[in-house]
């Protein structure tokens, strides 16, 4: 038989023998009950010690089975799993039969060679359908990690569609702790993190080796990714628990390379600095914190400094500092404890602090302050490692000088995803190579975009001036005065009448945002007027406004003593009255922190079901250019010159990955920047810029034609797609995989200035799109019912890669919900009122049955605890115990109200979140030692299983 013929089976066998050959042993395991017997055996091997040789008894292996699991979310179990930063190690306490305390270790974080590694394949579950799991890696009995293959040849896609339906269906019990997926086809593989919501198939992973070359076949990947040292490394070492969204992050491989050569710089090189070169939205941070947090824990450095640039914490990325960091030994948050000078010197004396988050400008007035010198002399000789984000910028002034003279010992790591070099350089004539020694690793924007981590970017050149033969599109041309020209009235409404004629086509209706970038705080404000007149005669709701910081005594006075606003400042306050009265706030520049704030969260928590509270295009000149990451942005408009650093970072506010209907970044110009463009894309990726840039229109255009003589040769109209339905589901697939091939190239093609629909009225019409689009979502209904004849039907929804979300606008469900609870500004009155007020509206609305059933749950928790929290607490823990206390609550009334004792009810509680069903006999037997006849005993125990569903359906909130 030939490779590309190769069966599952055999791939799955192949697989195994691999796995086998590089340390893990086969065990044979059935089902659910034989995974437990066997995690029970290795439980008590493993602490045989503490055990005293009596194993555990049926009583005290349930009581084992309810602490790691019972009620726990599987973000919950992960934590528990890995235990603490520095006590890395999976352990629980039970009381045994004698009433002993028993402390029982179940996974060791620190040594990999110190766990047992161990695979087993084809485990059925016996639910609503019958599932069987392909290939289960154990650790120490508990499943970690699960592996669904495909034969060669089939799309490896249908593996992550089965491991949801698993998901929703069977994954219960020990298999909650499943950290993370593998699926694999056998010539393309991918991982990914488990987690309480949704899967997002743009967050499968590939692994690579150091130098991001692909490692998708199966042996390649199997040889270096389930290596146990490696894989160990990625359960116990690369996993960062973002607490204030309750997920875990599994890092991608260029982040565990990038965090390997700094710990190996830090412990063998620790005279020399080291850059790392990671493109713009790879999740430098991420690789920043895993490195400083690696870097306490193992070298001798006496503390390890995360140096941040204060002007690029926006309110979210002080939130994700906080969330993803733990806590001072005094309970403080990591950003909250550099408010002031004194506490930052107090923790570089501290002896609890060894990681230590601060502002670069406020570092440098620590060792500037001559009140502070004298105790921080100390650090002159110490060896101290800097951990500096944003190299690019932020390290290349005095303050960076001031520091390196005060730390002499030091060793300096920076993160940057836009090198300094000699084309790009700076009045100092410094590059980031001759500041940080050498490059440790790099990522760049090519790669990113290869590897589908970053979109890439469709770069349009709009011309807005003629002169008698030619447009005109450089600002030096000779004899005439084209900052006049580009700055005057008519230019400006001609530029923004384009904007709003073609926003909702580059946006998807709307369903995405834009910036607009100008360069001025003075043309900031014209473009401001010129939109808000525009919007008047045309009766348009497109939410504009603008954001930008203001000089106190402003250059051009003078010019501007006949103006409407005298200052920036001025224009700014008129602005934000505007904001106010459309959303309800209370800002003015003398706020304009919790302004700032309120646009940033805006922007980010853009929705298409609430365009009352969106902001659909922010005018600015130099803000949210860098540093601000926002899945809801597509477009960028440009009425300015970029280059180099500056241009790609600003290109790539629009690139992170959201759904299938963002397929890139729109770049809109208004100026000729091409050249500029070009150079920069070039330097910045290597000297290839080949992946950066999509195909042009006519690329495009000759693609969505293709696609439609496809389509017509399934169904040449949209009511020839009726007679597939009784033609079996083969052909109605052939339709399904045709027309999501037209809406892939059509979602593309849609926001380039040149695309119509006139223009392929011949071959497709607007309106035979729109028909084709509703033959599409009964075709999804109609195969979903198939599925859902139950039993093991094979489901060909797990063979179709559907591209559903393109047609629907973004769900406002529980999960939606549950994010913007946890994601409330607490840090100013005004914001806490707004945020509440928009989650509110959403609940009073809410058409999701599951949303409404929860909906007086969450509006409580919004009246009666937001108002009383402190700036610095942490809403979804604060959610969490308010949750707890409620369904305690009603658990105490439903005992109370029906005469059935406590422990009756919470203990069928975890039998149901355990085993999804509660345990009738157990009912029984306690009903009747509490005294009741049988005729009550089979109408008490109706009640308590209803009870129970509906509690515990009622307060899930994942």
């Amino acid at each position: 038989m030939s490779e590309g013929y190769e069966s599952e089976a055999l791939l799955e066998k192949r697989f195994m023998n691999r796995l086998n050959a590089i340390g893990y042993k086969t065990v044979k395991i059935s089902d659910e009950k034989q995974l437990t017997d066997h995690f029970r055996t290795l439980l008590n091997e493993r602490n045989d010690e503490r055990l005293k040789g009596t194993p555990l008894s049926d009583t005290e292996f349930s009581r084992v089975l309810h602490q790691m699991v019972g009620a726990r979310n599987i973000f919950e179990i992960a934590q528990l799993l890995r235990g603490a930063d520095i006590q890395p190690y999976g352990k629980i306490v039970i009381q045994r039969d004698d009433n002993s305390q028993l402390y029982l270790e179940f996974f060791d974080g620190h040594d990999y060679q110190n766990n047992t590694y161990e695979v087993t394949h084809q485990v059925t579950v016996n639910t609503k359908y019958v599932n069987r799991y392909d290939v289960t890696i154990l650790i120490n009995g508990l499943p970690i990690v699960q592996i669904e293959l495909k034969k060669r040849g089939v799309d490896f896609s249908e593996a992550f569609h089965q491991i949801i339906r698993y998901r929703d269906e069977s994954f219960r019990q020990l298999y909650r702790f499943v950290q993370l997926f593998v699926v694999s086809n056998g010539d393309e593989t991918r991982y990914f993190a488990n987690g309480d919501g949704k899967l997002n198939s743009n967050f499968m992973f590939y692994w690579t080796d150091r130098q991001n070359n692909w490692l998708n076949d199966i042996d390649a990947f199997t040889s270096s990714f389930f290596v146990p040292k490696r894989l160990h490394s990625m359960i116990a070492k690369y996993t960062i628990f973002d607490n204030d969204n309750q997920r875990m992050l599994i890092m991608r491989p260029y982040q565990v390379y990038a965090t390997e050569a700094i710990v190996n710089q830090a412990k063998h090189h620790p005279e020399k600095n080291g850059f790392i070169w990671h493109t713009t939205g790879s999740g430098k941070t991420i690789t920043a914190f895993k490195s400083a947090q690696r870097l306490t824990r193992e070298t001798d450095a006496e503390k390890v400094i995360f140096l941040i640039d204060r002007s690029d914490l926006d309110l979210q990325t002080a939130k994700n500092f906080n969330s993803y960091l733990p806590k001072s030994v005094t309970n403080q948050p990591a950003l909250d404890r550099m408010d002031d000078t004194r506490s930052l010197v107090k923790q570089l004396r501290s002896k609890d602090d060894p990681l230590i988050i601060s502002t670069i400008q406020k570092m440098n007035v620590a060792i500037s302050n001559p009140k502070y010198k004298k105790l921080l002399s100390q650090f002159h000789d110490q060896r101290v490692i800097f951990i500096e984000d944003e190299a690019h910028r932020s390290q290349f002034g005095e303050m960076r000088k001031n520091i390196n003279n005060w730390f002499k010992n030091s060793e300096h790591f920076g993160f940057t995803g836009t090198p300094i070099f000699s084309e790009n350089i700076g009045a100092d004539g410094r590059t980031t190579k001759t500041l940080y020694d050498e490059e440790l690793h790099h990522y760049l924007i090519k790669d990113a975009i290869r590897d589908h981590n970053v979109l890439g970017f469709s770069v349009q050149y709009i011309g807005t001036i003629k002169g008698k033969d030619t447009t005109i599109d450089d600002e030096k041309v000779p004899g005439i005065d084209t900052k006049a020209a580009f700055e005057s009235p008519e230019r400006l409404k001609q530029v923004a009448t384009h904007i709003m004629l073609n926003h909702g086509n580059v946006t998807k209706n709307r369903q995405y945002n834009a910036i607009f970038t100008v360069p001025s705080t003075n043309i900031a404000l014209k473009y401001y007027e010129v939109f808000k007149k525009l919007k008047e005669e045309s009766n348009s709701d497109l939410k504009i406004t603008t954001i930008f910081t203001w000089a106190e005594n402003e250059k051009d006075a003078e010019k501007k003593q006949d103006e409407k606003f005298k200052t920036s400042r001025h224009g700014l306050d008129a602005v934000i009255d505007d904001y106010n009265h459309q959303y309800g706030t209370a800002f003015s520049t003398d706020k304009f922190s919790d302004y700032f704030g309120d646009v940033s969260k805006r922007m980010k928590e853009h929705n298409a079901q609430t365009p009352d509270d969106n902001i659909d295009i922010l005018i600015v000149v130099n803000m949210f250019l860098t540093g601000f990451d926002s899945p809801k942005l597509s477009t960028l408009y440009v009425d300015r010159r970029l280059q180099w650093q500056g241009l790609l970072q600003a290109f790539s506010r629009t690139n992170r990955i959201e759904k299938q209907s963002k397929p890139f970044g729109n770049i809109i110009c208004y100026r000729n920047i091409k050249k500029e463009t070009d150079d920069a894309i070039k330097l910045f990726s290597g000297g290839s810029g080949n992946f950066v840039v999509v195909p042009s229109y006519q690329e495009l255009a000759d693609q969505f034609d293709d696609k439609i003589k496809r389509l017509k040769e399934v169904a040449i109209t949209p009511g020839d797609v009726d007679d597939l339905h009784n033609q079996g589901e083969d052909k109605l697939k052939d339709f399904v995989l045709a027309f999501r091939d037209v809406l892939r190239v059509q979602n593309k093609i849609r926001v380039y200035d040149d695309f119509s629909w006139d223009k392929f009225e011949n071959q497709l019409s607007e309106q035979e799109m729109e028909q084709y689009r509703s033959k599409y979502f009964a075709a999804h209904q109609a195969l979903e019912q198939e599925e859902d004849g139950g039993g093991e039907k094979a489901s060909i929804l797990d063979d179709i890669d559907f591209e559903i979300e393109l047609l629907e606008t973004d769900k406002i469900d529980v999960e939606y919900i549950m994010n913007l609870i946890k994601s409330i500004n607490l840090g100013s009155k005004e914001s806490k009122k707004s945020d509440t007020n928009k989650i509110k509206r959403m609940l009073n609305n809410a058409d999701n049955p599951e949303l409404k059933s929860k909906a007086d749950l969450l509006a409580d928790f919004l009246d009666q605890i937001i108002p009383k929290l402190q700036s610095d607490a942490n809403v979804s823990n604060e959610l969490n115990k308010y949750l707890a206390k409620r369904r305690q609550n009603e658990i105490q009334q439903f005992s109370e109200k029906n005469k059935i004792p406590l422990d009756i009810i919470d203990h069928q509680l975890s039998d149901y979140d355990f085993y999804g069903r509660t345990n009738s006999q157990e009912v029984m037997k306690a009903l009747s030692e509490a005294g009741y006849d049988f005729k009550q005993k089979i109408t008490i125990k109706k009640r308590i299983k209803s009870f129970v569903q509906k509690t515990i359906k009622r307060f899930a909130m994942s």
